[in-house]
């Protein structure tokens, strides 16, 4: 980061440009691939997830992706739109998978959805210290109710 004569702090393009590729990782591979050490390695001590108007932290996200393999299978995230500017990153995304556990009491369908999702990331050091994100669950609903897959992403 650096700090101007009047105050202003700015991120190198460096950093954004690993910002960036950093936020990808976590979402395409780290997530989807229900690896809590690379999410561990990635996150800032004292990241916050804001996600679904929450406040929690590395374990919160931890439980929650963990949650997801057990409903999820084959879970793939395609990045549509990924942007950054200084220490924020924005990535719009596709997720794929397929239900093969419980979610939210709808036992498994075996079928294929897409969902899309759009994530907010800011960095500190290289790491991802807050998230927010919100993502079509209406779609993700109808996609597991109805009989016609792959239901089209909103």
């Amino acid at each position: 980061m650096r700090v101007h004569d009047d105050g202003r702090r700015t991120t190198a393009p460096r950093a954004t440009a690993a910002n960036k590729a950093a936020a990808i990782t976590v979402h395409t591979q780290a997530i989807p691939g229900n690896h809590a050490d690379v999410l561990a390695a990635l996150l800032a001590p004292g990241f916050r997830d804001h996600d679904a108007g929450g406040d929690g932290g590395l374990d919160s996200l931890v439980a929650t992706m963990r949650w997801h393999a057990d409903a999820f299978d084959d879970q793939r995230v395609e990045v549509l739109h990924a942007v950054a500017e200084g220490d924020l990153v924005a990535l719009h995304v596709e997720v794929s998978a397929r239900h093969t556990g419980f979610y939210r009491g709808l036992a498994p369908t075996g079928r294929r959805f897409h969902v899309r999702e759009m994530h907010v990331l800011r960095f500190a050091e290289g790491r991802e210290v807050e998230h927010w994100c919100v993502r079509d669950e209406p779609a993700l609903a109808r996609a597991l109710a109805q009989d016609d897959t792959p239901v089209p992403a909103g």
